[in-house]
This record gives structure tokens, sequence and C-alpha cells, in this order.
């Protein structure tokens, strides 16, 4: 099997040696070890990717894309900036949606991701032209001022160990008028306490044995770069690094199931701390009852901020994502 290619070739903001180390990027790195694995067919390498790297299929991932993009009317253009990039799949897609792209710099800090599946999957899209794979940290971009179009992420900014200077080093790198989305979780009305308390959970004994750590060590999700932020957060802090205009929307799968887990979340988590439900985080029921049923119900696909997101039978997709429009 082939892994990237010659064209592929990584910009290296910072050396590999530099952050293989912190606990966010080692628990990150590869596991399955499937750049060993003997693949003739890309299909399968990619969506192999996908699952490893992205939890949904790419179908599931373009339609998300396609959602967040249609909310906001939006279409990139020029050249654009995927924070936490992962194995550069929204870049790849967006690439190959508007040619008028011309290029993406694909940033995330965890090599082998970088390295191996960002390479192969920009590889297999034919776009080692526009698609450029970067090692680097999204709090210190090596971009020129205001040289960067349109900024993207998924499911990244609550990475962040400092969102206000990420969004300061977001807002320099943009042209005036340039847009970052946002696709992430993000909480509406959660107490700070719950979710000081979800930041510090630690982790179990076997998820630190699968990921070579000793298993009677303590690490917190905070410790990984699990962070906690209600919409008003991300709002505030974008606002503060002097973005001019802040929207934002939420994609909405309107499931049944989603009104229990919003009755379950509404139990005091002190009470659930110890069951399987102590990670349901979901919006109030009083939120969503409405939007759910109408949009479950009826032909609307959008429902005041909330768009209609459907799910294929048994699929992994996320049941909601708060998507957010920062304009500089």
């Amino acid at each position: 099997m082939i892994v990237g290619s010659k064209k592929s070739k990584v910009q290296y903001w910072l050396k590999p040696e530099q952050v293989s180390k912190e606990i966010y990027v080692h628990s990150r790195s590869f596991f399955s070890k499937y750049e060993n694995s003997a693949f003739e067919d890309d299909n399968k390498l990619e969506d192999l990717i996908y699952k490893e790297h992205i939890y949904i299929s790419k179908e599931e991932l373009q339609e998300i894309i396609r959602a967040t993009l249609k909310a906001f009317d939006f279409a990139p253009s020029g050249v654009g900036l995927e924070l936490g990039a992962g194995c550069a799949a929204v870049s790849i897609e967006i690439a190959k949606l508007f040619p008028s792209v011309s290029r993406v710099y694909a940033v995330e800090i965890v090599p082998d991701i970088v390295e191996i599946a960002q390479t192969s999957l920009i590889r297999i899209a034919e776009l080692e032209d526009t698609v450029i794979p970067v090692l680097g940290d999204f709090d210190n971009l090596r971009i020129e001022d205001e040289s960067i179009d349109w900024i993207i992420e998924f499911d990244s900014l609550h990475h962040s160990f400092d969102l206000a200077k990420t969004a300061r080093e977001a807002f320099r790198v943009l042209k005036p008028g340039g847009k970052l989305i946002a696709i992430d979780r993000a909480h509406l009305t959660t107490s700070r306490q719950r979710m000081k308390s979800l930041e510090m959970e630690p982790y179990s004994r076997e998820f630190l044995s699968q990921r070579g750590y000793d298993p009677n060590s303590r690490i917190t999700r905070a410790d990984n770069g699990e962070h906690e932020h209600r919409v008003s957060d991300y709002t505030r802090y974008f606002k503060s690094a002097g973005f001019s205009k802040t929207r934002w929307k939420n994609l909405l799968a309107p499931e049944l199931n989603l009104l229990k887990l919003a009755l379950i979340s509404a139990t005091p988590w002190k009470i659930r701390q110890a069951t399987k439900f102590r990670y349901v985080q979901t919006w109030p029921l009083w939120k969503i009852l409405i939007p759910v049923l109408i949009l479950r119900f009826s032909k609307r696909g959008q429902f005041g901020r909330f768009i209609k997101l459907p799910r294929a039978a048994n699929s992994k997709r996320f049941q909601s994502k708060t998507i957010l429009e920062f304009t500089k």
C-alpha cells in the first residue's frame, strides 16, 4: 500500500519530537497500525481512516458540511485554513465542492495523523496541489496577517487550551470580511460546576492501558484537551478577539430518543455520576421539545435556530452539533 505521496509534502511548523510526548497528542496517535496493512483498495483505506478519526461515514460528513454552509449561505473560495484538521477530510470535501478554492492549509498537531492519514486521503482525492498537510499548532499559525479568506473547524475548538488565544490567531490571519465557521459541541445552559466536573473526569484503566499509559496513573479529560464551553463562551471570546459579527445555529437529528436523553440530562449529575448516563449532555427539554417534534413529523427543514439533520439507521452520527459563524 502506498501511504501519502511525494506531492503531498507536509509543512512542518513544528517538529514531531516537540509534541509527540504531550498527552493530547500521544492519545490520538494510531493504534490499529493500519499503515502496515496491505490494502489494495483505496476505498477500504479511506473508510478505515473515517472510522478511526471522524466516527461517521464520508457521506454523512458531506451532508453535515453542506447543511452547515447552506445555513449561513457561505461558499468558500480562495485560500482557506482548517483548524485542528485531523485527517483533513473537511478540507478535502470543501475543495471538491468548491473549485474556486485554490488552497487549504489543514493544520493538525498529531504527527501520525498528518503524516499518514492526511497524506493518504489527500492522495486518494487527487488534491495534492490544493490541500496542504500541516503539522502545527492552531494557537501559533505560521501564516501572514490577513492572508486567509476563510477558516473552518470541525470538533477542534473545544480542544483549545486557550480559546482566547486561538480566537486572536484566527482573527490575525483572516482578511477583513473573512469568516470562521465552527462545527463543534457547545452547551446552552449547563452549569459551570457541571462542565468543570466533565473536564476533570479521569480516564478508565482500560483507556490508559490501550494508549500505553500506566493504568494506575490519573489523566483527566482536560489533560487530554477535552474542554467544555457554552455557546456564550464562544461568542464572548471571538467578540473579544475583534470579530464584528457572530451567529449560531444548531444541527439537530430530530429523533425522539433525544427527548429521553434531555430528560436524563435534567437529573442532577451527582446522582448519575456513577452510571452509564454520566456523560449524557444535551439541551434542556423545554428548548428542544418543539423543534424535535416539528422537524421529526413535518417536512420543515428548519425551525428557529434548529436545522434538520437526518440520520441513517444505526448511524453513529452526532445527534446535535452547534455551528457558529464569526465574521471579521
